[in-house]
């Protein structure tokens, strides 16, 4: 997609995506947990230039009217749509320093526990030997990709100071919708199929099915260029070198079975809803709303048992999935859910599920911030994402790479996990990815 030139109103429909977090958003609300949010973080080798950070901030802000947007919804039933008046002011994202941080994980988890002050934060870090970017981004109109294409929007606007901002079209709704209901319930049957084996109490979250008020929680699993290489090794030999998404899934799904067994617990099953990545490689828009698919499975803790077959099986319904449509059916059920009121909405999910939504949260955005070396005069070290989670179901596991070198994200709600069960789940992890004994 390129990037289109806009003048006057904006209107953008939420994508099914997008409704969904709506939802999520106003559960966590509702109980005190905040909102769907997550924090981008750059490390870098020196301390940015903060007047061109600013300056970069105000020409993006000028640049992208969806950051301006206010949710509008025409009727009970109509689709929710962001819509923008010009003109729009430079001071849609908001740029913060920070002096004196000693720790920028410890600074992570703080600003976690503030809400967002519109849609993007900037916060420039600064410490003794300390230097980051972190950006805190509204989750209902970003994916963890978008916040990466925003940074990169930003880090070209600092490169070039004499770039005007220039209003620009960047989003989109990724499915096209049936012209008909009767061809859209032709469309959903491959998702209300298997959404017959997927709905009922047959998994469990280890966060419980109460929602209840919460801090968010994080803990950052780093592997070096060595591991990484190690990792991917281990994970053709499963895979074929193909596509990783069944591996990582299934390590993930593992390790949580640990944390149950470290509870002498039965999990029942494992039913995770996993987004698909729908632009394009190396395209640089469209950097709003969500733009996944979501392909959805389920596992039984003999699957799990083994790795291998654990990886198989997601592999199995993958390709299942692809034959018959799952994506594409699952895309026109979240458009049509769209036009739910979002505590309609929400309850619809957790009676659904009992209550639990999902066994855990669980994505791999792929290479982090690919092409991008540096911003506003720093150099980029490393790069990785800090999703927050809603309880139920109360954990998540995410991945990305930058350079050659893989991070997990291990997130939680308070309550959900104890220390020592953080301990457990990321030695599952380390085991799994590593190799026995994680050396």
């Amino acid at each position: 997609m390129e990037a289109v030139r806009v003048s006057g109103e904006v209107k953008a429909p939420l994508t099914g995506c997008d409704a969904y977090f709506l939802a999520l958003e106003d559960l966590m609300r509702d109980v005190g947990q905040g909102v769907p949010a997550g924090l981008t973080v750059l490390e870098l080798e020196s301390e940015p230039e903060f007047d061109a950070l600013a300056d970069a901030a105000r020409r993006v802000s000028l640049s992208h009217p969806l950051l301006h947007a206010r949710l509008v919804r025409r009727g009970w039933f109509g689709v929710p749509c962001w819509e923008a008046k010009p003109p729009w002011d430079g001071g849609a994202v908001r740029v913060v320093a920070h002096n004196g941080v000693e720790s920028l994980e410890s600074f992570c988890s703080r600003l976690l526990e503030t809400d967002v002050d519109g849609f993007l934060e900037l916060h420039l870090v600064r410490g003794r030997e300390l230097a980051a970017l972190v950006a805190k981004w509204r989750h209902v109109l970003f994916d963890g990709r978008g916040a990466e294409l925003l940074l990169r929007e930003l880090a070209a606007f600092a490169a070039d100071p004499d770039r005007p901002a220039e209003p620009v079209a960047s989003w989109g709704v990724p499915f096209e919708m049936p012209g008909s209901v009767a061809d859209g319930m032709k469309m959903a049957k491959p998702f209300l199929k298997r959404h017959d084996v997927l709905k009922g109490g047959n998994f469990k979250a280890l966060g419980g099915a109460v929602p209840r008020p919460s801090a968010a929680r994080f803990r950052l699993v780093r592997f070096d260029g060595s591991e990484t290489r190690r990792i991917h090794d281990r994970a053709d030999a499963v895979t074929g070198g193909i596509f990783l998404l069944p591996y990582f899934l299934a390590v993930a799904a593992r390790a949580h079975a640990e944390v149950f067994r470290f509870r002498n617990e039965d999990p029942l099953g494992y039913q995770v809803q996993t987004p698909v990545q729908i632009r394009r490689r190396r395209e640089e828009h469209p950097i709003f709303q969500n733009q996944v698919g979501v392909l959805p499975f389920h596992l039984i803790p003999d699957d799990v048992a083994d790795l291998r077959r654990a990886v198989g099986e997601v592999q199995r319904q993958f390709e299942s999935s692809v034959r018959e449509g799952v994506e594409g059916a699952f895309g026109v059920v979240l458009g049509w859910m769209r036009r739910l009121p979002p505590g309609v909405y929400r309850r619809f999910l957790q009676f659904d599920t009992c209550g639990q939504i999902a066994s855990f949260f669980h994505s791999h955005t792929g290479e982090f911030l690919k092409g991008v070396d540096s911003i506003c005069g720093a150099r980029i070290l490393d790069g990785w994402h800090v999703p927050t989670v809603s309880q139920p179901p109360g954990t998540g596991v995410f991945f990305s790479e930058r350079k050659g070198r893989l991070s997990a994200t291990i997130a939680w709600r308070e309550g959900s996990l104890g220390e020592l069960e953080v301990d457990v789940l990321e030695g599952s992890l380390r085991r799994d990815l590593l190799g026995e004994g994680g050396g």
